[in-house]
This record gives structure tokens, C-alpha cells and sequence, in this order.
């Protein structure tokens, strides 16, 4: 049975690509976890306060290559952290190191690779004596 991969409700949702996901988290800021949609689990598996956030970002959102069921209710709290249409990939099995320094490796990387993206410049408008050179 099929489950929302933010909330784990049960069902069929919309589905979205890794990398999409990536974007909305490494580039936009969604976190699942202020946002009211993941109970924060931290103390449970040992983490501080805010850990819980850092640890699903390295570990499955840098890491998974699988594509993303989200349900409804998540769908509507992430849409604006979307460019567009969600875009399924159709890769339906997950890349996923447990390893500590895997996890930080892999989202450093991910974030370098959205927060680094420079927008292209629009070029320098000519001044008026310019166009006659």
C-alpha cells in the first residue's frame, strides 16, 4: 500500500521527481517539520533540537533517487516551493546510505549544487549615444 513520503499517509498522491524535491528543500527552504506536516521524532532517535530536519535533508532528500508520493494535504503545503507542475520520473527505488559522513557528504553537495546556481545577468541596457558607434 502506498504512503505520502512527507507524512506517511496512507494512499495514492501525486507524484514528484528527486530532484524536484531537492529544489524545494535546497533551494526554496520547504521543511516539512516547521511546517506542521512531520512530527519532529529527534529526541527519539537521538537528536538535538532541529536535527531531525538536517537528518532528512542529508539522508533521504540528498540521497533518494526515487520518485516522491505526496498526498494532498502535503501537496498544498509544498506547491509554492515548486516551479510548476510536479514532474515524475518514474524511479521508484531509493539510493539511501545510513553512514553518517555519507549523509553530510551528499548534502553538502546538494545544497551547494541549488544554493550556488547563479542567475544569468540580463545584459547592460546601450545608452543612446551607443548606437551610433
Amino acid at each position: 500500500m502506498a504512503v505520502c513520503d512527507i507524512c506517511n499517509a496512507p494512499g495514492m498522491g501525486t507524484m514528484m521527481s528527486s530532484e524536484q524535491m531537492r529544489e524545494a528543500v535546497f533551494a526554496k527552504g520547504f521543511d516539512p517539520f516547521k511546517l506542521g506536516l512531520v512530527p519532529d521524532m529527534g529526541a527519539l532517535l537521538g537528536l538535538g533540537a532541529g536535527e531531525s530536519y538536517k537528518h532528512w535533508k542529508n539522508t533521504i532528500v540528498a540521497q533518494d533517487t526515487s520518485d516522491w508520493n505526496i498526498c494532498a494535504q502535503c501537496m498544498a503545503v509544498l506547491q509554492p516551493y515548486l516551479k510548476g507542475a510536479p514532474k515524475p520520473t518514474g524511479v521508484m527505488h531509493a539510493t539511501v546510505s545510513s553512514d553518517p559522513t555519507v549523509s553530510a557528504r551528499a548534502g553538502a553537495a546538494a545544497e551547494q549544487k541549488y544554493k550556488s546556481t547563479e542567475k544569468p545577468q540580463a545584459p547592460a541596457k546601450k545608452k543612446w549615444w551607443q548606437f551610433w558607434k
